[in-house]
């Protein structure tokens, strides 16, 4: 799976969108604002997180790397089993690699350029990729995202099914960045669609501003685009709803651009197991 901070940004958006629990506002507020809504939505996630300990679930990650006009130059795809909670790196039970992809070289937290000549092949699995979704409340807190974002609540609509709140997100002016996350939070803006039955997230939308430097002088993030979404609820259990989502990012340098599209997948829950290298440790 990939490394760097667009790597660690995505999985950080999904785990804020992903799995966000019932929760229960105020009787008084029947129509809480945008703000009442995020907050209520954050305050329960750690709540999820517990829950979600007895549980594992199946995830696949694809990449495409596509040229100027479009066409896919490489490709790969990570099979992973993902518990929450585990401390130890994802367990990935299968991964494909064709070509040449940039920004997937192990043990680097910052991506390198595509065309260095000789640059070993990279790697296509970060070995110290850990089970994601542990961190999403501590990273709103560490980067502010509460006050850092305009929020305003829309008009209703329709998603997974249900009727959902429809909240937007925008960054106020003059924000005060001191790191490459906070830069490039002060630049994103989006939209959630929230279960007006318990408030969990049926779908999200967050993208790029404008362009956003991030690595070195010569680099600059120039598109960001997440989009997520859940699945309809199944046999009453809504924690355990099955996910989308995809995300394009583009990395222009002086003379050239590195453009990728991601698809991340969750289809499949089940009890928590070992892992199997553990149940191998286990056998007499």
């Amino acid at each position: 799976m990939k490394s760097g901070f667009l790597d660690k940004l995505r999985r950080f958006l999904l785990a804020l969108f992903l799995f966000s629990p019932a929760l229960q506002l105020r009787a008084e507020e029947e129509k809480p604002t945008a703000l009442a809504i995020f907050d209520a939505a954050l305050a329960q996630f750690d709540t999820s997180r517990v829950a979600l300990r007895k549980w594992q679930y199946h995830q696949t990650l694809t990449t495409h790397q596509l040229d100027g006009v479009g066409k896919v130059v490489a490709k790969g795809a990570w099979h992973s089993i993902v518990r929450p909670g585990d401390p130890r790196p994802l367990e990935y039970t299968a991964e494909s690699m064709e070509g040449k992809l940039s920004f997937f070289k192990a043990g680097t937290d910052e991506p390198a350029p595509a065309k260095t000549s000789g640059t070993p092949p990279p790697k296509s699995r970060v070995e110290q990729d850990r089970n994601q979704a542990e961190s999403a409340v501590e990273a709103v807190r560490k980067y502010n995202l509460r006050d850092r974002y305009l929020w305003k609540r829309l008009p209703d609509e329709t998603a997974a099914g249900e009727s959902a709140c429809v909240i937007a997100f925008e960054p106020k002016p003059k924000q005060n960045t001191k790191s490459r996350e906070e830069r490039f939070f002060g630049l994103l803006a989006g939209k959630l669609w929230v279960s007006r039955s318990d408030f969990t997230v049926l779908k999200a939308e967050a993208a790029l501003q404008s362009p956003c430097q991030l690595f070195w002088i010569i680099a600059r993030v120039t598109t960001f685009q997440l989009t997520y979404e859940v699945e309809p609820a199944r046999a009453g259990n809504r924690l355990l709803r099955l996910t989308k989502a995809s995300a394009k990012t583009v990395v222009t340098f002086p003379f050239y651009s590195v453009r990728q599209r991601h698809w991340q997948t969750v289809d499949k829950y089940e009890p928590r197991t070992a892992r199997g290298s553990d149940a191998k440790r286990a056998v007499p």
